[in-house]
């Protein structure tokens, strides 16, 4: 029964997956911009609902959305709806691993082999995740219902998701449809941001953990 909690949450993941995964190509910047309401109160409320959705399902790129806000609104507008989508799409996936925590600690006394993979007595929780978020730890939906199942409280875990998706949020705002028009100089310099941001965040983990507790 307990084994049962954790796996719920991810066979809801990967059923959300599969029912939206025939309409992945409908999910562009593009075609969310041009199908969004005119008003701008309500093209956030749709923007921030897709968010939702796009929690409970590894197939919708979180970039098309971040791209989407960045054709809609302006700049300022832009940043600020797409980090509370982030937010959305972090908590969500969560609160569902969250829930299945006991689940998870009977599947690793049933196989203690799986123990090693459970991030316990991490004293930096937030700094983990902010690690996670910089580097575009993929995919995120997964990472998500994964961390809440280890125990990660909420107030680090948002935190440091918020802090370590930031850059990126920005960048694929500012970017727009560039994203995919592939051989751009836009497109090569999203390309060169999210590599950046990655090694940066190796970098990160590599100085902190040489670092003495």
């Amino acid at each position: 029964m307990k084994t049962r909690r954790f796996c719920l949450p991810l066979l809801l993941l990967l059923g959300c997956t599969a029912a939206l995964w025939p309409l992945r190509h409908q999910f562009t910047a593009e075609s969310i911009a041009a199908r969004s309401p005119k008003q701008a109160v309500l093209a956030a409320g749709l923007l921030l609902l897709l968010y939702g959705v796009k929690s409970l399902s590894i197939g919708i790129p979180l970039s098309a959305l971040e791209a989407a806000g960045g054709l809609l609104f302006s700049f300022p507008a832009a940043v600020a709806v797409n980090l509370t989508g982030v937010a959305i799409a972090q908590v969500l996936p969560w609160f569902l691993g969250h829930r299945g925590r006991g689940g998870l600690a009977a599947v690793t006394a049933r196989y203690p082999q799986l123990a090693a993979l459970i991030p316990t007595g991490d004293s930096r929780p937030g700094r983990t995740v902010f690690l996670l978020r910089l580097g575009g730890a993929s995919p995120g939906d997964l990472v998500s219902l994964y961390l809440g199942a280890t125990g990660v409280s909420l107030g680090p875990y948002l935190t440091g998701g918020l802090l370590g998706s930031f850059p990126r949020v920005v960048s694929a705002t500012l970017l727009g449809s560039a994203l995919w028009h592939i051989g751009g100089r836009r497109f090569w310099l999203s390309v060169g941001t999210d590599a950046a941001l990655t090694a940066l965040s190796l970098c990160l983990w590599k100085f902190w953990r040489g670092r003495p507790a």
